[in-house]
């Protein structure tokens, strides 16, 4: 019993490891690329309403959008309606905070 709590244990540290070096990575990449920190902006048009809008996403970290490889399918912030857009495409610059 007592193998198992140390076992689960160890598998939380490797994953918590894995995310902090995962951060890591995305934080030097946008760094290289001329981006400051975690944040990327996209400048995106939504297909239904045909707006424009920005958005600011933190790469690996969605909540309010399915990822699908390099796109989000997510509700448009006018017209909420659902979509799927390209974010890697579309980027403009890091996110002014």
């Amino acid at each position: 019993m007592l193998g198992v709590g140390w076992a689960s244990l160890a598998v939380a540290g490797v994953l918590i490891v894995l995310l902090v070096v995962f951060y890591v990575w995305v934080y030097l990449r946008n760094k290289s690329m001329g981006r400051a920190g975690m944040v990327s902006r996209s400048r995106l048009h939504c297909p239904k309403c045909g707006e424009t809008f920005d958005y600011d996403y933190i790469p690996g970290a969605s909540v309010t959008a399915l990822r699908l490889g390099t796109g989000r399918y997510m509700a448009c912030p006018l017209c909420h309606k659902w979509s799927t857009f390209e974010l890697h495409a579309t980027q403009v610059s890091a996110a002014k905070s």
